[in-house]
């Protein structure tokens, strides 16, 4: 598919699009906002072993990080689960805190994290510290620790002591040697040195005491246990996190609503552009006209007549220049419209194609063979009693005599008469031929307006005996199979397919068919100066660039009628 295609179809469908995908970002949005709110907050715990070596092993190394992980396993497990549910005065029972704890291990480190959820930032603090509390107290380094820090509690109380007796010797010391110092009886002198001595041998094993005390004071433990990070209390909940669910069920939408238009591509089969005409028929697209409308009367289908000067009159006479570089004779020429189905808008072409190819000044006939339908007499305005019809009777009157002129100079019409009982004989039969090349020898072109060629085989017979053929089909409404039927029936035929008119073509497809009275003379009503309006009476049926009906007799009163009456 070509990027042009996708562009088309963003054009064509965005407002679908764009539906689908604010449809999904609002109810996200709106359910997101009846959720409660849920907090997390994450308390992180240090565990491992002190390292004796200033160069420790790689074994060493690897249970010092690997032992985060394996502590991180009692954060779920039942004594450490009721031991906080007791001291939290959990509501539900001890297992339902097993949903709103977890816990996780960074490859490689000696930390890990022990997170809770609750709905209110103050619980989850208080649940996530707790766990954290307990998991120290349930581990099995626990007691280590306890009996570790008891050991220290008194060795530090005792070297307190030994300090207190190592200040009160050494001031001892300093004393005696003051009184040796000044004393002069040898006997005092020899009894206070003995004292002296001996006080120096204490105070140097209470320093020795004290050094070890203080060589325990310093040995490791081995392993370890803290939280080097307490809770914090949460700013912000984590859920619901209103912009990321509205922004992923936008994005689904946007995922969901182009999977709608890519199906209703897919199972739309239907020729809606030039681009489908050209990839599915390979043809050429003469024309793409619009829909018509306001259409409150069957002449108010003659476009190029009423509103010369509108883009869709326009767009017929381009279809008149295209025509004429088509190979088509001129004079002498005989053009088939047909269509694949009914109401695709036939008759309205082959009417507006002959009036605007009039207007160029060339004669024209205009020819209903559509003896089953006949709709070209009520666009005109002009009786149905006399036409091709009026041919075949025994006592056949001049091919002048059934043709009736239009307020188009040069532009003559032939009704089809009065609904045969078997139209498709009547239209193969030899004097069907005749009729045709007796019109051909009278006019520039002779545009035919036929059946629909799917229906009945009326329009392959006249396509055989016609100089081309085109095809008229409803943009958005004709599919492909049809489409291909038609133009696969033409070619088994030897019919020379001039190419395809798309219409009804609407607005986003035309391009600039916003409003063709845009370009119509605000004086005139869009008609241009000198044409002439048509009055019509009769009883027909019209729609918009649609097949016209109707059985009624009709008259286009001229200014030349008016003046006889």
């Amino acid at each position: 598919m070509e990027l042009r295609r996708y562009l088309s179809l963003l054009k064509k469908w965005g407002w679908l699009i764009l539906l689908i995908t604010g449809l999904a970002a609002a109810g996200s949005y709106f359910y997101s906002r009846t959720i409660p709110p849920t907090y997390r907050t994450t308390a992180v715990l240090l565990v491992g072993q002190e390292q004796q070596s200033a160069n420790p092993t790689p074994s060493e190394i690897y249970v010092s990080n690997n032992l985060a992980q394996a502590y991180a396993l009692l954060v779920n497990q039942p004594s450490v689960l009721q031991a906080a549910a007791k001291e939290l005065n959990w509501e539900g029972s001890w297992e339902s805190l097993y949903f709103v704890v977890t816990a996780n291990a960074p490859q490689g480190g000696q930390t890990f994290n022990v997170s809770a959820t609750a709905g209110t930032p103050q619980r989850a603090q208080e649940i996530a510290n707790e766990i954290a509390r307990q998991v120290i107290l349930q581990s099995p380094i626990s007691q280590q620790q306890k009996a570790s820090d008891d050991q220290r509690a008194f060795i530090t109380e005792q070297q307190a002591l030994m300090q207190s007796q190592i200040v009160v010797g050494q001031k001892q010391l300093t004393e005696l040697s003051q009184q040796a110092a000044l004393e002069t009886d040898q006997a005092k002198l020899d009894n206070l040195n003995t004292r002296i001595s001996a006080l120096q041998t204490k105070i140097e094993n209470w320093q020795r005491t004290y050094l070890s005390m203080g060589t325990l004071l310093n040995q490791s433990t081995g392993k370890y246990l803290t939280v080097i990070a307490p809770a914090p209390l949460p700013a912000a909940p984590v859920s619901p996190n209103i912009l990321q669910n509205v922004l992923l069920a936008a994005a689904v939408g946007l995922v969901l609503a182009v999977g709608v238009v890519l199906l209703l591509e897919y199972l739309d089969d239907t020729i809606k552009s030039s681009e489908d005409v050209e990839r599915v028929l390979q043809q050429t697209t003469l024309a793409s006209v619009a829909r018509i409308s306001p259409i409150r009367k069957p002449g108010d289908n003659l476009i190029t007549l009423l509103h010369p000067r509108s883009p869709i009159a326009e767009e017929y006479r381009s279809l008149r220049t295209n025509l004429r570089y088509s190979g088509i004779e001129n004079p002498g020429g005989a053009l088939l419209v047909t269509s694949a189905n009914p109401s695709e808008g036939k008759t309205t072409t082959a009417a507006n194609l002959a009036v605007a190819m009039a207007q160029s000044g060339k004669r024209v006939i205009l020819l209903d063979a559509d003896l089953r339908r006949p709709g070209i007499h009520p666009l005109f305005g002009l009786s149905n009693q006399m036409g091709l019809m009026t041919l075949f009777w025994e006592e056949t009157p001049r091919v002048e005599e059934v043709m009736q002129t239009t307020d188009v100079p040069g532009l003559r019409v032939i009704a089809a008469g009065e609904p045969p009982p078997n139209p498709a004989e009547i239209l193969d039969s030899k004097r069907m031929t005749e009729i045709l090349v007796e019109l051909r020898s009278q006019a520039d072109m002779v545009v035919v307006d036929s059946p629909p060629l799917l229906v009945v085989a009326d329009a392959n017979i006249l396509a055989s005996r016609c100089s081309g053929a085109i095809i008229v089909m409803d943009s958005g409404r004709t599919r492909t199979d049809a489409a291909r039927k038609v133009v696969e029936t033409l070619t088994r035929s030897k019919v020379k397919i001039l190419g395809i008119v798309l219409n009804r073509v609407s607005g986003r497809r035309g391009g600039y068919y916003n409003n063709y009275y845009y370009y119509a003379s605000p004086k005139s009503n869009g008609k241009a100066k000198g044409t002439p309006a048509l009055s019509v009476k009769g009883n027909g049926h019209a729609n918009g660039n649609g097949h016209t009906n109707g059985n009624g007799a009709g008259k286009t009163e001229t200014p030349s009628e008016k003046s006889k009456m």
